[in-house]
């Protein structure tokens, strides 16, 4: 290992949690002051520093000449990674069939759905643009999450602590990077950090996490995004 990734790691376990909580602090001040939230301008800053971040990382290391495959780009193949497809299958079915149900759903039962949502409310898309900027944000979740946390983040700590350990570590860390959603945004953030990690080690590869990263949050953004609009679909955010 490299200065630089030490610096990474501090980055990603110290300076992103903390970052992410006063920014949410800020955001949420907004919406109690009754400010419009501007969740478009949100999701797009959000998606731009991921993948700034991911360049960087990507660039060192190709500098240090490492093999792509140790970030998890292997080739696919074998009973693990087999099983997972058909697992991923499964899963995109359940997503489907959750976004189906939330369509049909009424008023009252949808207002007491999203109230169960706590937090985590004020994030999530609530009009169709927002939710197509979601759309856009969890594909570069779902991208470069997996590579930074699954791929470089488990090589990482791989190398100073037994794999599966590696994985529950990372998991925190996943969690925290998440913070701002609050306590139980961060522990079920972790929790599914946690069978991602899982999912990478027994398929033996980074695709099928990214896949099911994607998957997990353009439909449950979706599904969510039934719940919280109204019929004419709302007032759009204040541009961006």
């Amino acid at each position: 290992m490299e200065p630089v990734d030490h610096i990474f790691i501090l980055l990603l376990f110290v300076v992103q949690p903390i970052y992410g909580v006063f920014e949410a602090r800020s955001y949420k001040a907004r919406a109690n002051a009754g400010q419009p939230l501007n969740r478009v301008r949100f999701y797009r800053q959000t998606a731009l520093l991921e993948w700034v971040f991911l360049a960087a990382l990507v660039t060192v290391w190709f500098t240090f000449d490492r093999p792509i495959v140790d970030l998890g780009f292997a080739a696919a193949g074998g009973p693990g990674f087999w099983g997972g497809a058909a697992l991923l299958i499964l899963l995109s079915g359940i997503l489907l069939n959750t976004w189906r149900i939330a369509k049909r759903t009424n008023d009252t039962d949808k207002a007491e759905q999203a109230e169960s949502l706590g937090e985590i409310l004020q994030f999530l898309p609530h009009t169709t643009r927002e939710l197509h900027n979601f759309v856009g944000v969890s594909i570069t979740a779902g991208i470069v999450e997996e590579i930074v946390y699954r791929g470089f983040v488990l090589w990482y700590l791989a190398q100073v602590m037994p794999l599966w350990v590696a994985v529950a570590v990372s998991s925190v860390a996943f969690g925290l990077a998440h913070s701002y959603q609050g306590a139980t945004g961060a522990l079920r953030t972790g929790l599914i950090g946690l069978a991602f990690g899982i999912f990478y080690v027994v398929t033996g590869s980074i695709w099928l996490p990214i896949v099911a990263h994607v998957l997990l949050d353009v439909l449950q953004g979706a599904a969510i995004h039934e719940l919280l609009r109204k019929d004419d679909d709302g007032l759009e955010s204040p541009p961006a």
